[in-house]
């Protein structure tokens, strides 16, 4: 997929569609069945729970830098905060954790105010596309599928870069819809998170370089969406009645189909999960 940009206005649309995704029902799933950590998992074994496999997704995204106490952290897309509080917790970083959704703002304020790490990680709320924050203010800029909302992903991208510290690094996960995805399977991907584009990998690489970024680290951890989605699916049918009674039965039935056809085109090979680091220079 070529490399594409988006006015202004298309920006604000995706945004404010992107806001309303998570402000909507998807936050009653996301909150009763991800939990405070709402991201893709990285599994050991197909037998563990989905929130043990997302903990080891936070550890193996770390691993790839070298993050001490005196680093800053920008978290772009940072749902509830949960990778937020690891990085805090384990480094002892300083972070701000940046986000669209007033609902997840409040809550992950909350649940850091709970857990004693509000004198290391802030909840701001920033739109990826155009961040208030000044040049040069962090060490690392982090993301965990979130640039898979992007109206306009290269925009982000030299954003990220305009935030960071010379020789800083962005660090992120993203889903990636893989050339030659049937167009019909691409809409149907796109329609449950209601996102305008999604990359393959070839795209993010142009796009990074383009930027400013040299490739540090480059992983395809593919093998874990079906399985991510499918313990979601399982959950969502397992409480079926309780989130009817939340959100009503054709929420229900239109989330549960759609998880299935995100499980399905995992499988097939149209859905991809890849982790990225890269060096501003």
């Amino acid at each position: 997929m070529s490399v594409q940009t988006s006015g202004g206005g298309a920006v604000r649309d995706v945004v404010a569609a992107t806001k309303d995704y998570y402000d909507g029902p998807a936050d009653e799933i996301y909150r009763h069945i991800w939990g405070e950590n709402i991201h893709i998992g990285y599994f050991d074994s197909p037998e563990e729970s989905l929130r043990d496999a997302m903990k080891r997704s936070n550890e193996r995204m770390a691993e790839g830098v070298d993050l001490g106490a005196d680093a800053t952290v920008l978290d772009v897309g940072s749902g509830y905060g949960a990778l937020a509080r690891f990085l805090a917790s384990r480094y002892g970083c300083d972070v701000v954790a940046s986000n669209i959704s007033e609902r997840e703002l409040e809550w992950g304020r909350e649940l850091t105010a709970e857990q004693g790490l509000d004198d290391k990680v802030r909840f701001e709320w920033a739109d990826f596309h155009d961040l208030p924050f000044s040049a040069d203010a962090f060490d690392f800029y982090w993301s965990q599928e979130a640039f898979l909302h992007a109206a306009d992903k290269a925009t982000v991208l030299t954003e990220a870069h305009r935030v960071l510290k010379p020789g800083g690094a962005i660090v992120f996960t993203d889903l990636l819809v893989r050339d030659g995805t049937p167009e019909a399977d691409r809409e149907r991907i796109y329609e449950r998170v209601k996102s305008p584009d999604m990359w393959d990998t070839g795209a993010y690489l142009a796009a990074l370089d383009s930027a400013g970024f040299a490739i540090e680290t480059h992983e395809d951890w593919s093998g874990n969406v079906a399985p991510t989605y499918a313990w979601v699916r399982d959950q969502l049918e397992l409480r079926r009645d309780w989130f009817e009674d939340r959100i009503g039965r054709e929420a229900v039935d239109r989330t549960s189909a759609a998880l299935q056809f995100w499980v399905d085109a995992a499988d097939a090979g149209r859905i991809g999960w890849e982790y990225f680091v890269a060096r501003s220079h």
